[in-house]
């Protein structure tokens, strides 16, 4: 498909940021986060006739409201200042771009997602310096639906940050401001940036040929693999379908490689509410950490119980830890332990490093801007080798956007656990 760029513009909010909010300061979390942008997007099937008409109204919504919602979330139209570690919130404004598709939505909502295609609905970008720190692309196809993306900064904030801004924007867009909340964005009151120089620089791929795939994991079929796991042990649907990704990954690897190589795998964990802190409910930025359990492989713990058991012990424990603290130094020394650990073993030649980001439970599905919710949801692309959680339209189910070679993608495929438990 042809995609041709119709326009780009900064959008700035309505109402200019006081002074005395002119300067934010980011976070002991924000300052370890990775100067890569993250981002999703949002499929909208076209449900109208006069699409051009239609368009050009949608466009000057989205656009009205985006700046109407900056006025509230007034951090994400400024600039980072990273000498000094701040965000200096000058109202210079979001990236906007109109983007115009040569094709139908149906040929990327129900054919092979083409990766290339992917990336030019959503431009990845690298560091901050001097640019927007967020960038949204309104790509219109011939059929009159929509893909809307968003790509961030990760210095501003995760993806739980990020989702309440889109679900603000769209409610502005459908039914005005006077419903949203502000969030709390004084992060760096209870976290302040220490210059500890640890950082999360995750390995990016240049010169592989990289996919992104998704695979359904439907809602029967999470039922039926939960029943695969101990009766006693109470398992959630994001542990079992990484119980499985894992197994096939361990399989897949040793195809590879010729034999078995320890087994490390990284995932996000969301500390909102799970630490004992005086953390808002509404608190804007990044309150995350990186969660690790290793797997000494042999021929015996190859089952689907034993991957199973491992990923419910690395949620547990780190839960449990972090339940009991009730200090902001020790969280932070905490999650900066997890981000050396995660930052060394990313690099490591002699094990298998899994990678995976869950953004289940957050209202993806809810954001509509006043034409309904969108039909997808997907991550956008990256070139690091990942797999990307996310609740799926059908109810139970979860969609695993999983980045990787051409190659691994034509094993994993094959499968036989894949197979029988996503389409």
């Amino acid at each position: 498909m042809k995609i041709e760029v119709q326009s780009k513009k900064l959008i700035k909010p309505s109402a200019p940021t006081p002074n005395h909010s002119r300067k934010l300061n980011i976070s002991g979390i924000d300052e370890i986060m990775s100067s890569l942008y993250h981002g999703f997007l949002f499929y909208y099937q076209a449900n109208g006739e006069n699409h051009e008409d239609d368009i050009c109204q949608r466009l000057r919504l989205l656009e009205e409201s985006l700046s109407d919602t900056l006025m509230i979330f007034y951090p994400l139209a400024g600039r980072y200042v990273e000498e000094e570690l701040f965000i200096d919130c000058n109202d210079q404004g979001v990236e906007f771009v109109h983007a115009k598709v040569n094709g139908q939505l149906d040929q990327l909502l129900h054919g092979e997602f083409d990766t290339d295609l992917l990336g030019r609905l959503s431009e990845f970008r690298v560091g901050p310096a001097g640019n927007p720190l967020v960038v949204i692309q309104v790509n219109v196809f011939e059929c009159g639906g929509l893909v809307i993306s968003l790509r961030s900064c990760h210095k501003l904030g995760d993806m739980a940050a990020m989702a309440t801004f889109m679900n603000s924007w769209a409610t502005a867009c459908r039914s005005g401001i006077r419903e949203l909340a502000s969030p709390y964005f004084q992060m760096s009151s209870l976290f302040p940036v220490k210059r500890s120089g640890v950082f999360i620089n995750p390995p990016l791929l240049a010169g592989v040929k990289l996919t992104m795939n998704r695979f359904l994991f439907s809602g029967a079929a999470l039922s039926r693999l939960k029943l695969a796991g101990p009766k006693n042990m109470r398992i959630s649907r994001v542990e079992a379908v990484s119980a499985l990704l894992c197994k096939a990954f361990v399989t897949m690897d040793r195809a590879k490689h010729g034999r078995l190589r320890p087994l490390v795998v990284y995932q996000n964990l969301n500390l909102r509410g799970r630490v004992n802190l005086p953390i808002p409910t509404n608190a804007f930025g990044n309150v995350i950490t990186k969660v690790v359990a290793r797997h000494t492989m042999s021929q015996s713990s190859l089952d689907f119980e034993a991957f199973l058991k491992m990923i419910h012990g690395m949620f547990a424990n780190v839960k449990a830890r972090f339940a009991a603290i009730a200090d902001t130094e020790m969280c932070m020394d905490m999650v900066k332990d997890s981000v050396r650990e995660y930052e060394e073993g990313m690099n490591s030649e002699e094990e298998n490093v899994v990678n995976f980001t869950s953004w289940c439970g957050f209202p993806f599905y809810d954001i509509d801007f006043g034409w309904g919710r969108p039909d997808l949801v997907s991550s956008a692309c990256v070139p690091l080798r990942k797999i990307i959680l996310l609740d799926s339209k059908s109810e139970g189910g979860i969609d695993a956007w999983i980045v990787l070679s051409q190659e691994e993608k034509v094993l994993l495929e094959q499968d036989p656990d894949i197979a029988a438990f996503t389409s």
